[in-house]
């Protein structure tokens, strides 16, 4: 918490990756920086992504997203 925000209790979507998998998880409990947006959880909200994402419970629902290789563009070469 370097900015000195404020901290304010939000729900927030996580994209977390899991034995080669990524996982949405939506509606976590987070305790969010007014000020830059940073995100903090608490040790109860650990808790519960490991439970979701070691497969304790059964996803809502499953989605289909598109994935794309920076690596692969042609202007790739020109950024770095």
């Amino acid at each position: 918490m370097y900015c000195k925000g404020k901290l304010e209790k939000k729900l927030v979507a996580r994209i977390q990756e899991y034995e080669g998998r990524w996982i949405v998880i939506e509606n976590l409990p987070a305790l969010v920086c007014d000020q830059c947006g940073e995100q903090f959880y608490t040790p109860q909200t650990h808790d519960l992504v490991v439970s979701l994402i070691t497969g304790k419970t059964r996803p809502v629902r499953t989605e289909v997203i598109e994935v794309y290789d920076a690596a692969s563009a042609a202007w790739h070469s020109s950024v770095k």
